[in-house]
C-alpha cells in the first residue's frame, strides 16, 4: 500500500501561506500619463488584486485538514465495508452506512466578502487541480469536487453534476450510464456515493441558500444526508446567511454543518491594508492622497463588502 499522505502537498503556515495567497497585479506608475482609454483599460487589473485575511487562513486550513481526512480513510476496512454497502444499495438490497459524515462542514457568509476567492485558492494550494495517482492499488484520486446547488433544487442536477465533473476529470462513464439507464434519486445517490468513496476527497457545494427559497430544499437536503452518511468523503456546504439557519432546523444536517461563519468586515486593520493596497493601484492622471477620513467614508459606503469597495 502505498504512502497516500506523501501525496498530498505541504500543508503551508504563516508567512508561507500568506505569500501564497496573495495576489498583487504588475502596476506600472506611467500608466496615469497615458490616454483615458488606456487608463481605463488598465483599471481591469484591480479585480485580480487579493489580499488574505484571517477568513482565508480559516477556510484554508478546514479545507486542507478535510482533504486530508478523507485521505486517511482510502482502502481503509471501514472503507471497504462502505463499498459493499453501496454495492448492495445499487442492486436494490438492504444496505447500511459504515463510515458516517463527521469530516462535514460549513462556510456561510454575505455575498461579496470573498468566500468563494478563499475557497478557489485553498483548493489549488491544498493540490485541488492535480489528481492523485496511485499504482498499489492503481486509482486515480481528484482532491476536489466543486458544484452549485441547483437553482430548483433538483436532486439528480446535482447528483449527475458531480458524476459529470469526475467523467471530464478522471475518464469515467458515470454521468453516461446513469442517464442512459434512466437511474433512481435512490441509485444515482449510490453511484455517486461509490464515486466518491473511490475517487474523491472534497465535496463542495455552493450556492447552498437555494435550499432555503425551493419547495424541493427538503428532499435535496434528505439526498445530501445520505450522500454524506455512505460517501466516506468531506462534504462543505457553502452558502449565505439563511442557510445557516435552515440547517439549524434540520437536526439532520445541523450536526454536520458545523464550520465557518463570517459576517462583513468590520472596520480593522485589515479593512485599512486593504484599502491602502487598493489606492497603490491609481489609474488616473492625478492620484489622490488616501487618509483616515476617506477609509471611514469608504466602510460606510461598502459596509465592509470587499466586492464593492473593488
Amino acid at each position: 500500500m502505498e504512502n497516500l499522505m506523501a501525496k498530498m502537498p505541504k500543508m503551508l503556515m504563516g508567512q508561507e501561506l500568506e505569500k501564497a495567497m496573495l495576489s498583487l497585479p504588475v502596476y506600472d506608475a506611467a500608466i496615469c500619463k497615458a490616454d483615458a482609454g488606456t487608463r481605463l483599460t488598465a483599471l481591469d487589473a484591480m479585480t485580480d488584486i487579493y489580499v488574505p485575511s484571517a477568513m482565508s487562513y480559516e477556510i484554508y486550513s478546514k479545507i486542507y485538514i478535510a482533504m486530508l481526512h478523507s485521505l486517511k480513510k482510502k482502502y481503509t476496512k471501514d472503507a471497504i465495508s462502505q463499498g459493499n454497502q453501496n454495492h448492495r444499495r445499487l442492486q436494490g438490497l438492504e444496505y447500511s452506512s459504515v463510515l458516517g459524515g463527521a469530516d462535514s462542514f460549513s462556510i456561510i457568509g454575505p455575498s461579496g466578502i470573498g468566500k468563494s476567492t478563499a475557497i478557489a485558492k485553498s483548493i489549488a494550494l491544498s493540490g485541488g487541480n492535480q489528481i492523485i495517482t496511485t499504482e498499489n492499488p492503481y486509482a486515480q484520486i481528484i482532491p476536489c469536487i466543486n458544484v452549485q446547488c441547483p437553482h430548483d433544487c433538483s436532486v439528480k442536477g446535482l447528483l449527475l453534476a458531480i458524476l459529470s465533473q469526475v467523467d471530464v476529470l478522471i475518464g469515467t462513464r458515470h454521468e453516461q450510464l446513469a442517464v442512459k439507464n434512466r437511474a433512481s434519486i435512490d441509485n444515482l445517490v449510490g453511484t455517486v456515493s461509490q464515486a466518491a468513496l473511490n475517487n474523491i476527497l472534497l465535496i463542495i457545494i455552493d450556492e447552498c441558500q437555494n435550499i432555503c427559497r425551493n419547495k424541493g430544499g427538503v428532499n435535496l437536503v434528505a439526498s445530501m444526508t445520505q450522500l454524506i452518511n455512505s460517501s466516506g468523503v468531506s462534504i462543505c456546504m457553502a452558502g449565505l446567511p439563511e442557510t445557516e439557519l435552515f440547517f439549524g432546523r434540520e437536526m439532520q444536517l445541523a450536526r454536520r454543518s458545523v464550520g465557518l461563519s463570517y459576517t462583513a468586515l468590520p472596520y480593522d486593520g485589515y479593512f485599512v491594508q486593504f484599502c491602502e493596497t487598493l489606492c497603490s493601484y491609481q489609474y488616473v492622471a492625478h492620484p489622490s492622497k488616501l487618509t483616515p477620513g476617506l477609509i471611514e467614508l469608504l466602510y460606510e459606503c461598502t459596509g465592509g463588502i470587499i466586492a464593492i469597495l473593488t
